[in-house]
């Protein structure tokens, strides 16, 4: 390889790094649209279309986004198939949030309008948050940072502003609240409780992000919500909403150095990006770098990333990186 190419390698690495894992990817869509392995149903597709559009390859995002219309999709909106032990799960409407999105940057309304009529029932009318479980809506129902706030960027990119802000003054509300930002993040509220605090909780990882541990954490939680946030005030023009985004990024710039080294990192990244292309300030652009060069450091040398519980290969991890690589190549370019 000549010197011109090596140099060229290293200006472009994030869009390397994010054109390898699509190629991965691409490996395991099939002719008839649908992704990877049936049985695991909906977890194993719904970042998939994302993650083709980032890389250009918008013919099989559009193949894959075909299959879900004709055999994804309920009758009222909800995408499939899913196992029955996910309807416990607190992050159930997180999944149709990607395909959602995915759905309406690529002009497939009718997907996209009918994933929001499913994703309105969550709705929260008195807080503007929305639930974290698939049936129950009582005062005491929990609502999730990261779960709410992936709500709001499906309302954002659907045109639904007002559903947004909504999710706008919740967040605000709940960083409002905290009791010791931004050095902890307490990530779970209820209308009847208020900020869940626990000191002792069999779920830290649900519940609390402490900037000071080094351990495995839900790092993702500002970033979510900071990029929401600046994703509002590009919908509205309202600078409070790029204000609240800021503040939510304080507990990244003051976080243990571990925490940057996980792929969890991803949303920092992101929404570091999005800062960074609406402010210029340069602190914005050195995370969005930090976290683009560990994603790199930890894809595989066939395009892939893992989880850090499983050795095996992960499809919805790597669709998630090659989103956020691209959100850092669109925004940091070649410098």
């Amino acid at each position: 390889m000549t010197t011109n190419h090596l140099r060229g390698a290293k200006i472009n690495r994030f869009r390397i790094a994010r054109d390898k894992g699509g190629k991965y990817l691409s490996k395991f869509l099939h002719t008839d649209g649908s992704f990877g392995d049936p049985d695991k149903g909906t977890v194993e597709y719904y970042k998939v279309p994302a993650a083709l559009m980032a890389c250009g390859e918008t013919e099989a995002a559009n193949r894959l986004l075909n299959w879900i219309r004709k055999y994804g999709i309920t009758e009222d909106g909800d995408f499939g198939p899913r196992h029955p032990e996910e309807k416990n799960t607190y992050y159930y409407s997180y999944y149709n949030t990607w395909i959602i999105i995915a759905s309406q940057r690529m002009r497939q309304f009718d997907i996209s309008r009918r994933g929001m009529d499913f994703i309105l029932n969550f709705k929260d009318p008195e807080t503007g948050g929305f639930y974290s479980s698939l049936t129950e809506r009582k005062p005491s129902t929990l609502q999730d940072i990261w779960v709410v706030s992936g709500c709001g960027i499906a309302a954002i990119s659907t045109g639904m502003i007002d559903i947004a802000k909504g999710v706008g003054y919740w967040l605000n509300n709940i960083l409002s609240i905290q009791p010791d930002y931004p050095k902890k993040l307490y990530t779970v509220y209820s209308r009847s409780h208020g900020l869940y605090t626990p000191t002792n909780s069999k779920d830290p990882f649900r519940y609390v992000l402490d900037t000071e541990l080094a351990k495995d954490q839900s790092f993702f939680h500002p970033g979510i919500a900071g990029g929401f946030l600046a994703l509002l005030y590009q919908a509205t023009g309202e600078n409070k909403w790029l204000e609240l985004s800021k503040e939510y990024m304080l507990l990244a710039e003051i976080a243990n150095p571990h925490l940057w080294s996980l792929l969890r990192a991803g949303k920092i990244g992101w929404c570091a990006s999005v800062l960074y292309t609406l402010t210029g300030e340069k602190i914005y652009k050195d995370m969005a770098v930090k976290v683009g060069d560990s994603l790199i450091s930890s894809q595989s040398e066939e395009g892939y990333w893992k989880t850090d519980e499983s050795d095996n290969p992960s499809n919805d991890i790597t669709a998630e990186m090659v989103v956020w690589l691209d959100e850092i190549y669109q925004s940091i370019g070649s410098s």
